[in-house]
């Protein structure tokens, strides 16, 4: 029978995939941006600066910078490695689409994609393309690809899901993958395995599914692999988050704390209105969470990566379950 055996998440931010130089450009794109806070609410980055603590600005120099990026980088080789060493036969992906090829047209709170293959298309960096752009697009893949899909077993899992009261969407001819998946082919796998992808609305409301509703659908998947009759060892990844744009310290901590003691309750509370655009990457972290539910996370780092004095950044989170 299918199971998993290993499960890793982690952000998949810029700043893990670009020198330290170019953080402080990541901070100039800031101040173009209304961010939203833990409320939902959108502020400017006047608004956060104004309010920001004065202890801020020992958190933006170069210094600080470089040891940040340094435990990053030492966090997400120690993933990497241990999944090496596992060496899975399939990997389920927890995982999203950023307005990449699921528009307002259709957008299903939770689908699953079973066609034979999934392509990956490098995102075009033209000569108008910033330096950030330019910096971090090798990340989320270099090589416009075709990779297999568990194409058998996603469907197994998806009618299990469905005879579990799930309403999930299908695809069999999704146009390519996003960039979350892309970045898990360059920067996580060592050999190319099917897998078996779950793409999740985490963005954007109000078809997006709560927390433990993500938490939820991460147990009936594995319950789904364990009675599928296919025999292998699955790994199970998610990639994104943690907050991202507003720098939400307290909040990420909460829910690494969360995931590690499988408080289901606290996962639910999490604030909605925190759930959206980027940050509702955090939703993968639930999905895998609760997929790996049998096995015991490690949190390997946390980095509040902070980039600007107004408090602008990336919670930088790193985490196996084994």
């Amino acid at each position: 029978m299918a199971d998993i055996v290993f499960g890793l998440a982690t952000s998949r931010s810029g700043m893990i995939s670009m020198p330290v130089d170019l953080w402080p450009l990541m901070a100039e794109r800031d101040k173009r941006r209304r961010l939203r806070n833990r409320n939902g609410d959108l502020v400017t980055y006047d608004e956060m600066l104004a309010n920001a603590p004065a202890s801020m600005a020992a958190e933006v120099t170069p210094e600080v910078f470089q040891q940040k990026y340094d435990a990053a980088q030492a966090a997400f080789a120690t993933l990497v490695k241990r999944y090496a060493e596992i060496d899975p036969d399939y990997v389920l992906v927890m995982g999203d689409d950023e307005e990449e090829y699921i528009h307002d047209d259709n957008r299903p709170a939770i689908m699953l994609y079973r066609g034979e293959t999934w392509r990956n298309i490098p995102r075009a960096v033209t000569e108008s393309t910033d330096p950030v752009g330019v910096a971090s697009n090798w990340s989320w893949g270099r090589e416009d690809r075709s990779y297999p899909v568990a194409a058998g077993l996603t469907e197994r899992v998806l009618r299990y899901l469905i005879e579990a009261e799930f309403d999930v969407g299908d695809s069999l001819t999704l146009k390519a993958m996003a960039h979350g998946f892309g970045f898990m082919y360059e920067r996580i796998m060592h050999r190319v395995v099917p897998i078996i992808p779950v793409v999740v609305n985490v963005h954007t409301p109000p078809a997006q599914p709560t927390p433990k509703r993500c938490y939820d659908l991460g147990r009936a998947v594995r319950d789904a692999l364990l009675a599928s009759g296919v025999p292998g060892r699955v790994a199970v990844v998610a990639t994104g988050g943690l907050s991202v744009g507003f720098l939400d310290e307290e909040l990420d901590r909460r829910l690494l704390g969360a995931l590690q003691q499988r408080d289901v309750q606290t996962i639910a509370g999490l604030p909605r209105g925190w759930i959206q655009g980027s940050t509702g990457e955090v939703l993968n972290w639930v999905g895998a969470g609760g997929a790996a539910e049998h096995l015991t996370m490690e949190p390997v780092n946390y980095t509040p990566a902070y980039r600007s004095p107004a408090g602008t950044g990336t919670g930088l989170g790193f985490a196996m379950w084994t």
